[in-house]
C-alpha cells in the first residue's frame, strides 16, 4: 500500500489529474487493495495477462481522479 500511495502522490505532484491501471479480474487481493486508495472500475480487457499455463486472463482497467 506504502508503494502505491507514493505513486499516487507523485504523479500528483508531477500535475496528473487522473491515474489508470490494470488488474487481473483472477487477484481479489489486489483489487481490493485498490478500492481502498479510490480506485473505480471503468472498463475491461479480455485476455490481457497470459499465465504460466497458457491460459488468458481478462483484467479489469481501474481508474482514481486526483485532486
Amino acid at each position: 500500500k506504502n508503494l502505491m500511495t507514493t505513486a499516487i502522490q507523485r504523479v500528483q505532484q508531477a500535475g496528473a489529474q487522473t491515474m489508470f491501471l490494470e488488474v487481473a479480474e483472477a487477484n481479489p487481493a489486489a483489487q481490493a487493495l485498490y478500492a481502498t486508495l479510490g480506485f473505480s472500475p471503468v472498463g475491461r480487457r479480455e485476455g490481457y495477462y497470459t499465465r504460466a499455463n497458457g491460459t488468458r486472463v481478462a483484467a479489469k482497467v481501474l481508474s482514481l481522479t486526483i485532486s
